[in-house]
């Protein structure tokens, strides 16, 4: 009989054992970089837990969802198994990349320049390749910041590339872009078309020597003194009843000019004219012209230079590419 409770009692015991839950040992406060691949050995401590425990199945988890989850995790030993609640944070630490294909770009003044084709790339680590948007952005893409730059003028520019992730982290990188001034060719053309009037008016205005009609010596000499009082008498009424005509005004000549015959403000002769006729008082003023004429497509380019004043100072012309 004592054996037999004996027997009952340790039966007993092993179905007690039997009907034990699995204990299961999870981890508290996990930090999962965003875009990684759940590492469910991370999830509980083995060592704290029952033998031969694993993890049987996840759901809730978002790789791609930044900031805190709740899962739901199935463990088993292989004989029992239990469904735990763990909470985890997906954090986004890194950074875009971005690649450029020189550290800097060298141009002449007045060149087309588009800065977006020094960028080799700009790649997150998680979501690939980010869009270029020619405004500011803070998000999900990449623009380029071009500071003072100003392709008109020489000089040494720094121009920057600002990248951010779907989750706002930014990246930058610089490059340097040189503006080199642009030569000013100097050519030789035909007189301009102010100098060449100027010397139009010149020739005209020396006056032609009178000549005297024979027929009219030979009737003068044939009337005697009566012919010739009634020509005095015309000749008196002639000169009280017309005028005389006026002779050409000359331009005011300049003595302390390169030459002196000409006007101060005269365009000496030999040098080259512009393509639009014009001479400009400032380089500034004939580079806007240009740079206006360009961007409106009726050049298909220019060069600025210069031509001597009779007076020593000096205006600027445009010489149209061909």
């Amino acid at each position: 009989m004592k054996k037999l409770l004996c027997i009952a009692a340790l039966a007993a015991l092993v179905l007690t054992g039997c009907a034990k839950d699995l204990q299961v040992k999870t981890t508290e406060k996990l930090t999962i970089e965003y875009g990684d691949k759940l590492d469910n050995d991370k999830l509980y401590d083995a060592k704290e837990s029952d033998e031969n425990v694993k993890v049987d199945k996840v759901s809730g988890y978002d790789a791609k969802k930044v900031g805190d989850q709740t899962l739901k995790v199935t463990f088993t030993d292989g004989d029992k198994s239990t469904e735990k609640e763990i909470k985890i944070t997906v954090k986004d630490t890194k950074k875009p990349k971005i690649v450029l294909k020189k550290d800097k770009i060298t141009i002449t003044a007045g060149d087309k320049l588009t800065l977006k084709d020094n960028v080799k790339s700009v790649k997150d680590p998680v979501d690939g390749s980010l869009k270029y948007s020619d405004k500011e952005i803070k998000k999900s893409g990449y623009y380029i910041d071009k500071g003072k730059m100003d392709t008109k003028k020489a000089g040494t520019y720094e121009v920057k590339v600002l990248a951010y992730d779907a989750n706002g982290n930014a990246a930058e990188k610089s490059f340097k872009v040189i503006i080199k001034k642009k030569p000013v060719k100097k050519t030789t053309a035909a007189p301009s078309e102010h100098n060449a009037t100027e010397e139009s008016q010149s020739t005209n205005s020396v006056q032609q020597p009178q000549t005297t009609s024979p027929s009219g010596g030979s009737a003068s000499n044939g009337s005697g003194a009566s012919s010739t009082g009634s020509s005095s008498s015309n000749n008196n009424s002639g000169s009280q009843g017309s005028t005389a005509p006026s002779k050409p005004t000359k331009p005011v000549a300049c003595p302390t000019g390169d030459d002196p015959s000409l006007p101060c403000d005269s365009i000496l002769p030999g040098q080259a004219v512009g393509s639009d006729g014009v001479y400009y008082t400032s380089h500034d003023e004939a580079w806007d012209v240009g740079m206006a004429l360009g961007e409106a497509g009726k050049i298909p380019g220019f060069d600025c230079a210069t031509v001597e004043v009779n007076d020593g100072s000096k205006r600027w012309i445009l010489l149209y590419h061909q």
